[in-house]
């Protein structure tokens, strides 16, 4: 092709939409794909802690011994497998127990005459709020009994019963912690499909003479199944890759799954293993996501509500309305407000194990460091800790501009693939901005790791700064806000824009007056759940902080591990605190409706 004719075409296709494109797409490659092929590398070569374990290696020299040691040698049963099947008992048992609870509570609330729906809608919503890890802080103040750590739990100070092993640490209060962080997923996917049913199916059935339980086995549960197929998945792949749980109730009777399996390893100086780990999370939790498509894409295309009908007839529970309200309540509240209170009272209480109103104190809280009061620590309380405030100032600057960089990623993401609809640089760019979404937090948080702990060309190490933080917290929210950005510019013709265009107005001035105004809300709600996600993130950061660059979340890992619970569960309170105001404001002052986000 001629230079002149080459330059002109590109000159008549450089729209502010395609070069948004190019930009987008380019960083996303980077920052999502190269990290991946930068993992598999990792896995061939020797790393220099590692060149003690194969006998003539120096660093940098191409290996397979990752892949024998991890998939085929002596050690790879103890060490690989069996955290993978504690993985899947644990995943597979707590989505099942997550959608039992979500289920039950949407029919209740959807096809029931049980009263303080509305209330009860909202309170469901605040397990997953919560960071996961909040119950799991709160069953250990709850249930531990002193064969680890010493002291006793609330329980047991209480009744005087000694608590087994398998009951206050392990599998058990992993699957159970876990399911209640999770059950809002099903809740509200369930509900959804349940309120959406049209009411003339089962009026017709009836007419026919199928009794109720032949209704909901033949009409009712067939087109509820896609989304409890897809609160299983859901449920599935997060708690594939949760880390903060199995961390604090896994750890003390060395229950490994993968997540604490890939940071023993990275810890421990054997990063080809680690990076082996997190491609088979990153594998998993990519099937997972293709089996929510594919799967169950047949059964979405059900037509669930036509022109005609409405709402049916709520089902009457008769006797059982007022005692199913007392136990959906009693059940809400020990989900919700009981971790609040048990975290405050370990909080105050000055020596481990004694829950006397002698023994309560602020000491943990507002206390001076010493060496001589309580647990000994040397730590002053957390509100003159300078430690923690830093700590929890980086977590609200990496929330804040996690937030702010997502909200206007995902509103040029959505402008662009509206613009570009139809046109395979608009399909890749929206895979691409979706592929974080497939990635566990911590398998995530490991590629970040194997990027940019070394300079790389132009670019320098961002290891132990803000910066790298806030770029993978970005990365890994931008579904939730891209989804939200294409959602809403698919609403928007182009017309408007085209009008203006004729007008002489510049692309700025357009996006700024007339897409930016129309998009506000959707805008608005995509700042909502990245900021939440990064104010209670653990499994994302855990691999990425430093000293320097602690967060409020990792700090609390660090008194975990010490057995420093009352610094612990007075941070998480902050924590919690400051996740549920923002949540408040944020519907006060701009209508945003955390439930539209759950599930992605």
């Amino acid at each position: 092709m001629n230079p002149q004719a080459f330059l002109g075409r590109v000159r008549r296709n450089a729209t502010p939409h395609a070069i948004l494109c190019v930009i987008i797409v380019a960083f996303l490659l980077y920052v999502v794909v190269v990290p991946l092929a930068v993992m598999i590398k990792e896995t061939f070569i020797v790393h220099p802690m590692e060149r003690f374990q194969i006998p003539g290696a120096m660093p940098g020299d191409a290996t397979l011994h990752h892949w024998k040691k991890t998939f085929t040698g002596s050690s790879a049963g103890p060490f690989f497998f069996k955290p993978l099947m504690n993985t899947l008992i644990m995943s597979i048992s707590m989505s099942i127990l997550a959608l039992l609870i979500g289920g039950v509570l949407a029919w209740l609330v959807v096809r029931t005459d049980l009263p303080c729906k509305k209330f009860i809608s909202n309170l469901a919503i605040v397990p997953y709020i919560m960071p996961s890890w909040t119950m799991s802080l709160a069953w250990i103040t709850l249930f531990k009994n002193p064969r680890i750590g010493g002291s006793v739990g609330l329980f047991q100070y209480l009744t005087g019963i000694t608590l087994p092993d398998w009951f206050s640490y392990g599998m058990f209060p992993i699957v159970i912690t876990l399911a209640v962080h999770y059950f809002p997923f099903g809740f509200m996917l369930i509900s959804s499909a349940l309120e959406d049913i049209d009411s003339q199916l089962e009026e017709s059935a009836e007419l026919l003479g199928a009794g109720r339980g032949l209704t909901l086995r033949k009409i009712v549960f067939p087109l509820v199944m896609p989304a409890i197929l897809s609160t299983f998945l859901l449920t599935f792949s997060r708690g594939f890759g949760t880390f903060g749980t199995p961390s604090f109730l896994g750890g003390p009777v060395r229950l490994y799954v993968l997540s604490t399996l890939l940071h023993a390893n990275l810890v421990g100086q054997r990063p080809g293993m680690a990076y082996l780990v997190a491609l088979v999370m990153i594998l998993m939790g990519s099937l997972i996501l293709y089996m929510d498509t594919k799967l169950l894409g047949a059964r979405k295309s059900y037509v669930t509500i036509s022109g005609k009908g409405g709402k049916r007839g709520l089902v009457s529970l008769g006797k059982a309305k007022w005692p199913a309200t007392v136990l959906v309540m009693t059940f809400l509240v020990c989900v919700t407000f009981v971790p609040f209170g048990v975290l405050a009272i370990e909080s105050l209480t000055l020596i481990p194990g004694d829950y006397s109103l002698s023994n309560l104190t602020l000491h943990y809280w507002i206390g001076p460091a010493s060496t001589s009061i309580g647990l000994r620590t040397g730590e002053a309380g957390i509100l003159r800790n300078t430690e923690i405030l830093r700590a929890l100032g980086n977590s609200l600057k990496v929330a804040v501009l996690t937030a702010l960089l997502c909200g206007v990623l995902g509103m040029l993401i959505g402008y662009t693939v509206a613009r570009m609809r139809g046109t395979r640089f608009a399909g890749v760019l929206d895979q691409l901005s979706f592929m974080p979404y497939l990635m566990p937090s911590i398998a995530f948080g490991s590629a970040f790791l194997a990027l940019f702990s070394v300079p790389r060309g132009p670019i320098p190490s961002l290891y132990g700064t803000l910066a790298l933080l806030v770029l993978a917290c970005t990365v890994k929210y931008l579904p939730y806000s891209s989804r939200a950005g294409i959602s809403a510019m698919m609403q928007i013709g182009p017309e408007l824009e085209e009008a203006a265009t004729m007008a002489g107005a510049s692309w700025f001035k357009r996006i700024s007056s007339i897409i930016f105004p129309l998009q506000k809300s959707s805008f608005f709600s995509g700042l909502l759940l990245p900021f939440i996600s990064a104010m209670r993130e653990l499994s994302l950061v855990v691999l990425l902080v430093t000293p320097g660059t602690q967060l409020a979340t990792s700090i609390t890992l660090k008194f975990t591990d010490r057995g420093w619970y009352p610094y612990t569960n007075a941070v998480m309170i902050l924590i919690v605190f400051a996740v549920l105001v923002t949540t408040w404001i944020s519907r006060k002052l701009m209508g945003t409706d955390l439930a539209k986000g759950i599930g992605g």
